[in-house]
């Protein structure tokens, strides 16, 4: 749990591991073996903050819709970026059952919304001012057209808090709702177990860096970083 703290990458197999402390099963323990494997193999790991990085703060929220087999309930995930350092990110299973991916997604956003809150009040205590209006990405076409269609229906009611919650932020102009290609979803890493490949892929997105992955040129991967960061500085 501590390492969740510098390590995004074992978020989402923490969050599943704990929801079954009180009363683990052999299942249980052969997975928490292979995620110790998996850190032992990577001690270097760790989030990079470049030096370069703007005071714009970026979000991606995404829900992985009934993930949970054992209560059908929806894992939502979430994470942001001011400028290009990862600074805030969250895997949580949601505390209904959504009857739709869209219910799922909404919830999923409006968490989001909260988070995106609290950081912007944050900075503001440390009397830091933000570049430009903070931005949160959502792949679901359908959270995106509640969040701008100001008519409930009988399919959409109950959801109605929360869109009143991500309604009133978008309209007080404190935040920018953008879409995003499932592809570049980086909020997908916290939903749900990704094949190695995809795995690799978000996590490099996330600036997940190892100091001692060797480099094409045979050096240590962080010198050629720190070169990198000085060059565009």
């Amino acid at each position: 749990i501590y390492l969740n703290t510098t390590r995004p990458d074992i978020t989402y197999v923490t969050q599943q591991l704990s929801q079954f402390l009180s009363k683990p099963t052999t299942t249980h323990y052969n997975a928490a073996v292979r995620v110790l494997k998996y850190l032992k193999n990577s001690p270097g790991r760790g989030l990079f903050f470049p030096r370069d990085s703007h005071l714009h703060i970026l979000g991606f929220s995404d829900a992985d819709w009934a993930g949970c087999v054992d209560t059908r309930r929806s894992i939502s995930g979430q994470c942001f970026f001011l400028g290009k350092s990862l600074i805030s990110w969250r895997t949580k299973k949601q505390l209904t059952v959504s009857r739709s991916s869209s219910e799922a997604e909404y919830r999923a956003l409006a968490a989001a919304t909260c988070e995106l809150q609290w950081l912007l009040y944050l900075l503001k205590d440390i009397q830091i001012q933000c570049s430009k209006l903070p931005v949160i990405y959502c792949d679901n076409q359908s959270a995106l057209h509640i969040a701008a269609n100001p008519v409930f229906h009988e399919r959409t009611k109950h959801l109605e808090i929360d869109c009143h919650l991500v309604r009133e932020k978008l309209q007080a102009g404190v935040m920018k709702l953008l879409p995003v290609s499932s592809q570049n979803q980086v909020a997908d890493f916290f939903t749900k177990a990704l094949l190695p490949q995809p795995f690799n892929t978000l996590m490099s997105k996330l600036n997940l860096l190892d100091i001692y992955q060797p480099s094409p040129c045979g050096g240590l991967l962080h010198s050629n970083v720190e070169d990198k960061d000085k060059s565009l500085s």
